[in-house]
């Protein structure tokens, strides 16, 4: 055997072995960490979608996303113009058995934000509706909320702040442990002025389903999810807030390169309020369309896009970007 030769042979051998590695087949089957950043919708503890995997896993989230929306009907007045910023730190840890825990760790910024600008380029370029957009100035704040007489919730100026932490326990099921049930609680540590957090807290449980498959000979995976919600009453919010509704999960991704793949989910969940206003009393559909590129052994980074298939109820554009690193 030559010595090239025999270096082909063990550079294959290495890059089969990291495209085998679990980390690799873990983000295969592995959703999105995004949820519905509508200010109202965002308050509540709408949990994140996990898959069940040994060992431990740490990371930042980060997401960016843009709101416009001018609602009135009868008392009701809803007006959500501005951008959200919400990074988060979490840490899962999956112990020897079927038991893992978690928490999460968010961090708020409220302000009038940077994509106007380019969202209505889009818009015009591509000859799309703009929502009325041009009824308020580029790159402003204002989250205003009116029930009846007087306003109860306004906000017209960047503010930023920890919010509502989550505790997860989870528990695998199954024999291939593709099955992860489990069980949330978001506390009310965020400010509710803010938007960061609703004062209450709320529960959430989840069953999400993983499988890994192949797809035209390569590496693919599905997963999908269903859950409920059990919602606390908010503070600051004068809208009725509902007492719960269901969640739902469905998504698949694909691998062309041993580094590098594609990610697609739908999520969903139910109203969320008992009100007049479609914004709040329709259920959220969002789609999330992006991948990951593993930067190493065991670190993977994912960018993504998330768009409002229900277009009242969630942002206009979510811009989401995450670190995981598995230990």
């Amino acid at each position: 055997m030559t010595r090239r030769t025999a270096a082909v042979r063990c550079a294959a051998a290495l890059l089969l072995s990291a495209a085998a590695s679990p980390h690799a087949a873990a983000q295969l089957d592995a959703p999105f960490r995004t949820r519905n950043l509508s200010p109202m919708i965002s308050v509540y503890g709408l949990p994140a979608w996990e898959r069940a995997e040994r060992g431990t896993e740490v990371g930042v989230t980060s997401e960016l996303a843009n709101h416009y929306r001018l609602s009135s009907r009868g008392s009701e007045t809803l007006v959500l113009d501005g951008e959200t910023w919400r990074s988060s730190l979490f840490v899962r840890h999956a112990f020897d058995g079927p038991w893992s825990v978690g928490l999460e760790v968010p961090y708020y910024q409220q302000s009038g934000g940077v994509l106007d600008d380019l969202i209505d380029g889009w818009h015009s370029a591509f000859g799309l509706p703009d929502g009325g957009r041009n009824r308020r100035a580029e790159d402003q704040l204002l989250f205003l909320a009116e029930n009846g007489p007087g306003t109860y919730m306004m906000l017209d100026h960047r503010v930023r702040g920890l919010g509502d932490v989550q505790l997860s326990v989870g528990r695998e099921l199954g024999g291939d442990g593709g099955l992860l049930l489990k069980a949330s609680v978001k506390l009310p540590t965020g400010d509710e002025d803010m938007l960061a957090g609703s004062g209450a807290a709320d529960l959430a449980v989840t069953l999400t389903r993983a499988k890994a498959v192949s797809l035209g000979g390569m590496p693919a995976a599905f997963f999908w999810g269903v859950g409920a919600i059990a919602l606390g009453e908010p503070e600051r919010i004068g809208f009725d807030a509902g007492d719960g509704t269901a969640l739902g999960l469905l998504g698949g991704s694909l691998r062309p390169w041993p580094k590098l793949g594609f990610k697609a989910q739908l999520d969903v969940h139910g109203p969320l309020y008992d009100s007049r206003l479609e914004e709040l009393d329709d259920p959220g559909v969002q789609a999330t369309i992006g991948g990951w590129w593993r930067i190493s052994k065991r670190g993977v980074l994912e960018a993504a896009v998330n768009e409002d298939l229900s277009v009242s109820t969630s942002p206009d554009v979510v811009i989401h970007m995450a670190l995981r690193w598995s230990l």
